[in-house]
Formats: structure tokens, sequence, C-alpha cells
């Protein structure tokens, strides 16, 4: 039997977990019943929906869905490939029109563009690009990982080269999470510091594996100060705000020195609290002003434009200005 799902308010973040939780008790999620005929309805399947990132883009998805006077229904797949193909399936026998992907691994393309095309679906990408079953790009719109990673980079350069540290005695903490997004962005930090530094050695790149949240990257990080007491000063790049922060947190409870350590972040989420907190503010020296809420606002409003006939850039990317101690509080709503 169908069961009627709420419609997430732009501020209703825990209907994702709700809608999710649903799902996973065997009901369908929304029933075409209830809009009107001709109402293009939206399926927008995210992940990991308890980190603050994708609360926001779901935020944002919803108000453009308001706007267009769509429907949307928002699932979290979290970080399981499969789930990606029974939601879409599932939204599929709900009468959406279009599906927007979050996906934590990007080889489920082929596949997932076979569902949506079997259904008569759009399928746009956000966050991770994706190819269809003839190797094709599906439209993205999201921010562009390699470059983002390659701006955190040129940062860290140029803060290191203000420092004066020895290379053999510099550590890279490389905090990465397991999906494609986040490894284009630290992969390629970690390059462009490489280049800049040929001398450095290589082994001195230590990768601190977390899932996207502050406490995955405080305990993983607290596990790499054990391995290597031998650093006596630590870079941190991450994918994200949240494993930079949380890789400071560790260092902070070692005592570790604060003039020791250089942390750049991604994306702003933590940044309000990272250039408020005593230590930390000392160690996160910059980030990148992503706004998830235009990127999942920008997929609903490509999914619906191609469903209405339009035509659409194969890729929209969002800038990322940089962000300091000088300036986040004119850049953030803090």
């Amino acid at each position: 039997m169908l069961r009627e799902t709420k419609r997430l308010k732009t501020m209703g973040y825990r209907a994702i977990q709700l809608t999710s939780a649903a799902m996973m008790m065997g009901g369908c999620l929304a029933a075409t019943a209830g809009h009107a005929a001709d109402q293009i309805i939206v399926g927008f399947i995210t992940q990991l929906s308890q980190n603050q990132y994708f609360v926001d883009e779901a935020a944002g998805a919803q108000k453009v869905a308001d706007e267009l006077s769509a429907k949307l229904i928002v699932v979290d797949a979290g970080l399981d490939s499969d789930k990606v193909m029974s939601l879409a399936s599932s939204l599929a026998t709900q009468g959406a029109k279009a599906l927007v992907v979050v996906p934590s691994n990007t080889d489920v393309g082929p596949a997932l563009s076979d569902i949506a095309a079997s259904n008569g679906m759009v399928l746009v990408a956000s966050d991770s690009p994706l190819q269809d079953s003839a190797g094709k790009p599906v439209p993205f719109v999201g921010l562009d990982n390699a470059g983002s990673g390659h701006q955190v980079g040129e940062i860290m350069v140029r803060e290191f080269a203000k420092e004066g540290w020895p290379l053999k005695d510099t550590f890279f903490a490389n905090v990465e999470a397991p999906f494609q997004a986040c490894l284009d962005r630290t992969d390629t930090a970690v390059k462009v510091f490489e280049d800049a530094n040929p001398e450095w050695p290589t082994a001195n790149v230590i990768k601190v594996p977390y899932k996207g949240l502050v406490a995955e990257g405080d305990d993983a990080m607290r596990a790499t100060l054990t391995a290597h007491p031998e650093a006596k000063y630590w870079l941190i790049a991450s994918c994200n705000d949240e494993g930079v922060v949380g890789a400071l947190q560790a260092l902070e409870s070692r005592d570790f020195p604060v003039e020791n350590v250089l942390g750049v972040g991604l994306g702003a989420t933590k940044s309000c609290l990272a250039f408020t907190t005593d230590y930390i503010k000392n160690g996160f020296r910059a980030s990148t002003n992503l706004d998830p809420s235009a990127i999942g606002g920008g997929a609903v409003r490509v999914a619906v434009d191609i469903v209405n006939g339009k035509t659409v850039p194969p890729t929209t990317f969002v800038p990322t200005p940089e962000l300091t101690i000088d300036n986040f509080q004119s850049q953030l709503h803090c």
C-alpha cells in the first residue's frame, strides 16, 4: 500500500531520514495522488543525509522545486550503490519524470541511466559526474572536484611557503572519504603540493580514511598521530571542512603545537566553527566557499528544464571563492 510522504519544507531537514526509513520498512514513498496531473515529480537520491552539506543541498533542491511548482521526493541511499538502484526504480513507480542523483560511486552511472531510460525519466548527476551506458556524460551540476582540489593545493603551497618548515619533517594528512568526488579533491590537492615541492618525500603523505563527519575525522587522525610520532609539522586537507576540523581536534587533544599545523578546508560547512574556535582557528588557514543549496537547487532546475524540453549545458559548475578568518563573516551567515 502506497504511503504519502510528507513534503519537505526548506528547513525540514529531518524529513530526509524519515523518507529513507520508510523505504527500508518496505513501503513505497510518495504516491502520485494529491498532485496536479501536469506537476513534474523529481526524485532526489542523496547520501549521508546527517551531514550538513547534504542537508543544505536537499533544502536548496526543495526551494527550487517549490519555485517551479514541482514535487520533490528526497531519499537517502547512504553509501550503498545497490540502494541507489532500488530507490531509482521505486521513484519511477511513483511517477517521477526526473531523477537527480548524488552518487557515492560513479560506477552506478550505466545501470542507473538504463533504469532512467526504461522508465522515461531524465537523469541528472549532482556532486559527482556520471556516464550513461553508452559512455556519454550525464548532465551534471556541482563542484569541479579536481578543480576544487587544485584550489586547495594552491592555497596549501602558498601558505607553506611562508613557514619555511623542513620538508623531511612535514607530513600531509590526506583525510579522505571513500567516494569518487572526495578522492578527486584530495588526490589533486596532494599532487599540487608534491609538484610544487619535488624534493619533499612522498612517503610523508598519510592517508587518513573517514566517512565525512567531524567525529570520524577526529578518530582517524588520533590513530594517525599514534602511528607517526616522528611528524613535527602537519599539513591537512580533506574533501570538506569536517575532515580538517576533526583532524585539528585530534591534534589539540595531543597538545600538538598549533603553529606547526596548516589546514585548508573545503566547502565552508564548518568554517564558522573553525574560524571562531580556539586552537582550531590558528590551524585552519583557509577554506573554499561552496554553496550546497545552489548545487541542489541547480540540479533540480536543470532536471525540470530538460523535462520541459529546454536545452541545458552539459556541465554546470558552482564557483568556490576562498574564505579566510578575515573575510568569512562577510561571506557566511554565522
